[in-house]
């Protein structure tokens, strides 16, 4: 994939539809689609216009299967110009393209995301949560309701929702789902890391955010009831690795809920658990108003400042992420980094290696807790939100096939140069800090030389 990642050419889908149909009248529905699929991705990977793919295609055999046959695998070599005969047998195209615009995301700069309104459950109405909440957002509208799920049971929800969910904020009551296991794909190594289930949904816009094929929701939902949570926690008397950065981002919402210091003070008193923030911001202030533990780490997610402006859009710049960090360090609290997911493109290494060089001029490797890898990968169906967010990213024109865990990836010999030269420049610069690969099965890790498994003793 090229260095920018947006394509600013006009791709005309029902142009290129016409123009097969026309030009290859004897093609059922489903070898339309097929081609559309193909011209499309080709057309937007190349910059350049469809009429220039289908003048390069050679003309063997005159009609039916034996000429869809032969320009089928024209195009599907070009998209796929590094992948082996059968690695392009596993390529998982979607045959279905259709982009709506009213589906494309607003995007906004980073800032402080101030709510407008909030519906609160009759069970948490008289939670600390909102006593703060009606205490510190005066201008903000606030309405009653029963339950979250009567209150949306006959909505039927699509991105145009998913985009305004920041415009509704949901207090509830959490009863079940207090802390659950990562959703770990099937035959990847586990890395023990639990998650409070204390969020669902994220100020951001990330373009690769798996949280956008879950359109089943108006709003951002934020559990009331955070004394609950502490009280199944000391039921189970686990010792384990937990965070709240699954289904949200751990500290965009912290000026809004206030939790980050409730957090800390409970999971001081379990030194043998550790707990975790995951964040793309800066938002740590209220941090620094409790003492730090040792088992309390705040975490960033780390991309070239290149993927960020273009990819990661409302968050914190890479320069206020790192120091964030460091003003974390000084404090006394551990950190972490999660290089997740890492994008290839033309200078790809040396923008990594640019991150990781940085990172460790600003933070003393003996503060780290780990450091994971993952690439970018994503189901068929995310694939098909991202395109209808974001038309203009191209960090779908890389090239994809079907993984072990029927979502598209990078080609493992791909995703082992990945690793290998991310582990390269971060051993360059400590012998010591603990790395794992997140959702990777244990033959890349073996090959890579990583052992994820460890963690789940961290």
């Amino acid at each position: 994939m090229r260095g920018s990642f947006i394509t600013y050419m006009t791709i005309d889908i029902e142009g290129f539809r016409k123009h097969i149909e026309e030009n290859y009248s004897e093609f059922g529905v489903n070898k339309v689609q097929e081609i559309l699929r193909l011209v499309f991705e080709i057309s937007k990977r190349e910059r350049i216009p469809y009429e220039d793919i289908f003048d390069a295609a050679p003309e063997n055999g005159k009609e039916g299967s034996h000429r869809f046959m032969h320009l089928k695998q024209y195009l599907l070599q070009r998209r796929f110009p590094s992948f082996s005969k059968e690695e392009r047998r596993k390529h998982g195209l979607f045959k279905d393209l259709s982009i709506e615009p009213e589906y494309r995301a607003s995007i906004k700069k980073s800032e402080r995301i101030i709510p407008k309104r909030f519906f609160i459950e009759e069970a948490v109405s008289k939670t600390a949560l909102v006593d703060r909440l009606r205490k510190k957002f005066k201008t903000a509208e606030f309405a009653s309701i029963s339950t979250y799920k009567d209150h949306v049971k006959n909505r039927v929800y699509s991105l145009k929702d998913f985009n305004n969910r920041l415009d509704e904020f949901y207090i509830v009551q959490e009863k079940y789902d207090f802390f659950i296991e990562c959703p770990c794909s099937n035959n990847s190594v586990p890395c023990g890391y639990n998650t409070m289930n204390l969020g669902i949904g994220c100020g951001f816009d990330c373009a690769y955010c798996f949280l956008q094929g879950y359109i089943n929701s108006p709003g951002i939902l934020i559990q009331a009831n955070i004394e609950d949570y502490f009280a199944c926690f000391k039921r189970t008397g686990k010792d384990i690795r937990v965070g709240t950065g699954q289904f949200t981002d751990s500290l965009v919402f912290d000026h809004i809920t206030e939790y980050s210091p409730l957090l800390v003070e409970f999971f001081r008193g379990y030194p043998k658990s550790i707990f975790e923030f995951k964040t793309k911001s800066d938002n740590v202030d209220l941090l620094f108003t409790v003492k730090p533990s040792e088992n309390i780490m705040v975490s960033w997610t780390l991309n070239p400042q290149i993927i960020i402006d273009n990819v990661e859009f409302g968050t914190n710049s890479l320069e206020e992420r790192l120091q964030a960090a460091a003003r974390c360090v000084d404090y006394g609290y551990k950190v972490g980094f999660h290089f997740d997911p890492i994008i290839v493109y033309d200078k790809w290494k040396d923008d990594y290696e640019c991150v990781v060089n940085r990172l460790f001029d600003l933070i003393d490797d003996k503060r780290i807790g780990w450091i994971s890898l993952g690439a970018l990968r994503m189901t068929a169906k995310l694939k098909q939100v991202i395109e209808n967010r974001f038309p203009q990213t191209n960090i779908l024109d890389g090239e994809f096939l079907i993984g072990y865990d029927e979502k598209l990836r990078y080609s493992q010999r791909q995703r082992d140069i990945i690793y290998s030269t991310m582990k390269s420049f971060i051993r360059a610069k400590s012998k010591s800090v603990h790395l794992y690969l997140c959702m990777e099965d244990q033959g890349l890790c073996s090959a890579c030389d990583i052992n994820t498994g460890d963690m789940q003793k961290v």
